[in-house]
């Protein structure tokens, strides 16, 4: 685990904000004053703008040292047998994150649950808050002798936050049911995209080609395949895909924009705008699969193709026909006449594209998730005076 911020030492920060690996080398462009898409921050700079002392920490990697490394080990054996990738042995390892916190804030599921686990030991009175972009579908993808293990290690995890967030309502409502969190103690924070980033290119014109990016295990990209029309399809992932020797409309490469020698921000936009269409094929999950990619290329005028699952992260401001395409989850013919449709008419396309932008500057920007990070550090902060006023009380 590596910090990305390097004014406030690891002991130094009243606020410590955790995610996934993918943000150092875009921070030190922000440094530089390079042009950098800030959603990949979510609200961290806004902390930072608002004053407060406020530092960014990746939980990618081992912990250093022997120990560090078989802590990894023995982490990954259990995420293997239980389905859930919790740290809380590296957590104990990384404590000088923690020395003198006031609140943890984390942004990925694995962690959110690691800091629920382990974070009473490792960061003492410390707020705990955790983010969830899928939790509902974590026991659901754990081996089947395994799922009540990953239930029981969910719910103790879930126990020992202060609070929890979700990206997705149909998320946060599954976890309520399932797990038991009081729906006080929970909230949703919506998902936002840097617009001024994500434009259109006034040097580029459509191709005829499609294209689809993403790394989530909840993408479709079989259904993509072998959606009918012999569109030509471009498919950008690490994933690996088998595809039919006949598929020769497919073309595959291997790129994400978590690592700094893969594909770049800006190598990702002009891809966008040089499609005729953005498709995001996703499984019918609870989690709200796609929503950064989608947004991205909406916010560059793209016509986006949308698959309608249980976990669409907003039900009213996608709609179907006027700023993007929403269609069926497994339905394979629906995915080609929609992508058929926007390649027909280029009117309609554009039109669609032009909504679609219009539809995120104003509902999706990054000044929504920028203040409810903001509200959750202070509810953070909160958290941690009435710990600190018990404790003196009782003391």
């Amino acid at each position: 685990m590596s910090g990305a911020n390097d004014r406030i030492g690891p002991d130094e920060a009243d606020i410590v904000v955790f995610n996934k690996g993918g943000r150092d080398f875009r921070y030190e462009g922000l440094e530089r004053r390079e042009e950098v898409p800030r959603e990949f921050f979510y609200g961290f700079l806004d902390l930072q703008r608002a004053g407060f002392n406020a530092a960014m920490q990746a939980t990618s990697g081992a912990a250093p040292g022997a120990i560090g490394a078989a802590a990894d080990v023995i982490e990954r054996g259990f995420a293997a047998l239980s389905g859930v990738g919790v740290r809380p042995l590296s957590l104990q390892r990384q404590q000088a994150w923690f020395r003198g916190a006031r609140v943890a804030i984390s942004y990925t599921d694995g962690f959110s649950l690691t800091l629920g686990l382990g974070g009473r030991l490792s960061c003492g009175s410390a707020a705990l808050i955790g983010g969830f972009h899928g939790l509902s579908d974590i026991e659901a993808r754990a081996p089947a002798q395994s799922r009540a293990l990953a239930r029981v290690t969910i719910s103790r995890a879930l126990r020992g936050l202060d609070h929890a967030f979700f990206f997705g309502p149909a998320d946060r409502e599954f976890a309520l049911n399932r797990y038991g969190i009081p729906r006080e103690r929970s909230s949703i924070i919506p998902f936002g995209i840097d617009t001024e980033f994500w434009r259109p290119l006034d040097d580029v014109s459509a191709d005829e080609f499609v294209v689809a990016v993403g790394q989530d295990r909840n993408r479709d990209y079989d259904l993509l395949v072998r959606a009918p029309g012999r569109h030509p399809i471009r498919i950008i992932t690490r994933q690996k895909l088998d595809i039919p020797a006949d598929a020769t409309n497919v073309t595959t490469s291997s790129g994400d924009y978590f690592t700094a020698d893969s594909m770049t921000d800006a190598e990702l936009r002009r891809l966008y705008n040089r499609a005729r269409a953005v498709v995001v094929p996703l499984k019918d999950v609870r989690q709200p699969s796609g929503y950064s990619v989608s947004l991205q290329a909406m916010s560059c005028g793209r016509p986006v193709i949308i698959s309608k699952i249980k976990g669409l992260w907003t039900d009213t401001l996608l709609q179907d026909g006027a700023n993007c395409l929403l269609v069926p989850p497994g339905d394979a013919g629906a995915l080609g006449d929609a992508i058929g449709r926007v390649r027909a008419d280029a009117q309609f396309a554009a039109a669609l594209g032009q909504a679609a932008r219009e539809t995120v500057r104003k509902h999706f920007g990054l000044s929504k998730m920028g203040e409810h990070t903001v509200a959750l550090a202070r509810l953070g902060l909160n958290l941690y005076a009435r710990k600190a006023s018990r404790a003196g009380g009782s003391a």
